[in-house]
């Protein structure tokens, strides 16, 4: 990245050595990098990632095994048989011994997604698999909510984020969450003689959204033209069509499979598994001149479209560039682009759709670490990617936490703070995810071309929403500070009274640790020297941080009856104040 950490070495009169600590240019690369490829890094973090040096820290994210988000669904099984959850079955009326119950009332995909996100040391891998969960989108909305039938489709994406693109979108066409969201589960082979005909659904998707898009591309991203100076499809109606009857024959595996056979718990757990006889064995041609024989059966007729589909020109440009804007910038110059597609066309070893090489490429293009153009480079921090990097950055402690994790993992605080910033794991309103990446607000950023398009659900409303509830979870509460080790407590869960009719919440208590700030509070140009390194990888500007410096200065020691109180709100507010300016919600470099 900007620079490789070379630490000084010099012998003492006693022959020790010394090493020196990394300098603020190399820890703001770090914190640059952080900024991109994790949720979030504390302090400690971004020093242990600079004294590493950020191309071993990432060649060691590249080679981790990703850590799927089931196990902690595996874990509230374990807890509830083990009779851990009892008191969570009492108050909350669930007196079913089937732990399915359970699981359908109290345990929402987002919370197994947070604890993955918050807690796994493979932090590449999850922001990569975040970045592709809205580019190969299904919702919690539509597909059934079932044990691990959700938290199965993730794993897909968290097992594929380093691997093959083309083994991704098999196992995606093959997913029973994407046949129900997308339709062509139990899509039987044509019969016109009776007005039925594939579903069509996927098949569309598939080539629109999931791979090559509406128009040609250069290799660079841009648009090729006719000879009229007009868009050329990528696929027409015919393709539409041929490549839905490829994908017939499909259906739910699990206990009593059978085609036509409805969703049932067992559904989610397997990929769908082929059916002959509904099957349209005829010849087909995809994208106007692969021709795929007659005879041939479901799966080879799937994986030879498969491979039609991943060896067009098409996907590098088009799956490169969203990966550019989810993880560095929205508006990629088109070199940048390019670079990534030909990553993605050839590994350096022939290999085609290698994404581990791919996401390398984009964290170290010297694009990423120094714009040509930077009044056109940056992008809107997403929402939720804002209330991970508070509970990474100022790291979360819980009350009650255990060897395995949390004595209660599944009832983490974020299902409202999600909501707030209309953004909740694998719930996008349409297969089109949150957002378009071809959304350009109007005014200054249309004018020039330029799209942001984390900004369509940006509104003042959202900006409201999610600014006062951070303001929520760290603000005074005399009832929930820890005074002495400077916890920001944060209180959140089921709701439900005692018999005397007493609101009263069962959960576990978190809390942000923001002790390490409370040694800097005293002098508020450190405070701020250190929030501009953890948030803003040394962005902050100069007026900004002087209206910061004077707001902090304002909080008085003489105000405040304890003397330490006052130190704690300096924290709490420069943390706020600066989680709601541009200076922090624009990623720039």
């Amino acid at each position: 990245m900007k620079m490789r950490f070379i630490p000084y070495i010099a012998f003492t009169l006693f022959g020790l050595v010394s090493v020196a600590e990394p300098s603020r240019e190399e820890l703001e690369a770090a914190s640059l990098l952080a900024s991109r490829a994790t949720f979030g890094m504390s302090y400690d973090e971004i020093v242990d990632m600079a004294e590493q040096g950020l191309d071993e820290w990432l060649n060691e994210q590249l080679e981790m095994d990703c850590s799927l988000v089931s196990h902690w669904e595996d874990l509230v099984f374990e807890m509830d048989e083990n009779g851990e959850l009892d008191e969570l079955r009492r108050i909350t009326g669930v007196e079913s011994d089937d732990p399915f119950d359970l699981h359908r009332k109290f345990g929402p995909f987002y919370t197994y997604w947070y604890m993955t996100a918050r807690y796994a040391p493979d932090q590449l891998c999850q922001r990569v698999a975040w970045a592709l969960s809205q580019i190969l989108v299904i919702s919690t909305n539509s597909v059934p909510r079932t044990p691990y039938s959700h938290s199965t489709y993730y794993d897909i994406l968290l097992r594929n984020a380093f691997g093959n693109y083309r083994q991704m979108l098999e196992d995606v066409t093959y997913s029973p969450q994407m046949g129900f969201f997308l339709s062509h589960v139990n899509n039987s082979r044509p019969r016109p003689e009776i007005k039925r005909f594939p579903d069509e659904n996927y098949a569309r998707e598939l080539m629109q959204l999931f791979s090559l898009g509406l128009f040609e591309l250069n290799t660079d991203g841009t648009a090729k033209l006719d000879e009229d100076g007009e868009f050329i499809a990528t696929y027409d109606v015919d393709d539409i069509t041929h490549l839905a009857r490829v994908m017939t024959g499909l259906a739910y595996d699990g206990e009593h499979a059978r085609f036509n056979g409805g969703w049932t718990r067992s559904s989610g757990d397997l990929p769908m598994m082929a059916f002959e006889w509904h099957h349209d064995s005829s010849e087909k041609i995809i994208l106007g001149d692969q021709t795929l024989p007659a005879g041939q059966r479901t799966a080879r007729d799937i994986s030879d479209a498969l491979d039609v589909i991943h060896a067009h020109a098409n996907v590098g440009p088009f799956l490169g560039r969203q990966l550019i804007q989810r993880l560095v910038t929205s508006n990629p110059e088109p070199e940048y682009v390019r670079r990534v597609a030909e990553a993605f066309n050839d590994d350096g070893s022939g290999v085609r759709g290698n994404l581990k090489h791919v996401v390398k490429t984009i964290l170290t293009d010297e694009e990423a670490r120094n714009p040509s153009r930077p009044e056109r480079f940056g992008k809107l921090r997403e929402p939720i990617v804002r209330v991970m990097n508070l509970h990474r950055m100022f790291p979360t402690v819980v009350d009650g936490e255990d060897q395995r994790g949390l004595s209660n993992p599944f009832y983490i605080p974020l299902g409202w703070t999600m909501f707030a910033g209309n953004q909740i794991p694998l719930s996008a309103p349409s297969v089109f995810n949150f957002y378009s990446p071809f959304h350009s607000p109007k005014g200054v950023i249309s004018e020039e071309g330029m799209v942001a398009p984390e900004f369509q659900i940006f509104d003042m409303r959202a900006a409201h929403r999610v600014n006062n509830l951070i303001w929520e979870r760290l603000r005074e509460d005399p009832r929930n500070q820890d005074r002495d080790g400077f916890l920001a407590w944060f209180d959140d869960g089921i709701k439900y009274s005692d018999n005397e009719g007493k609101e009263l919440f069962w959960h576990p208590k978190m809390a942000h640790d923001i002790s390490d700030y409370i040694e800097l509070a005293d002098s508020p140009s450190d405070l701020v020297d250190r929030l501009d390194l953890v948030m803003t990888h040394g962005s902050l500007n100069r007026s900004t941080r002087s209206r910061l410096l004077r707001r902090i200065g304002n909080i008085n020691r003489v105000d405040y009856d304890n003397a330490q109180d006052y130190l704690r709100d300096r924290v709490m507010f420069a943390i706020w104040y600066l989680s709601t300016l541009p200076d922090y919600m624009i990623e720039t470099y």
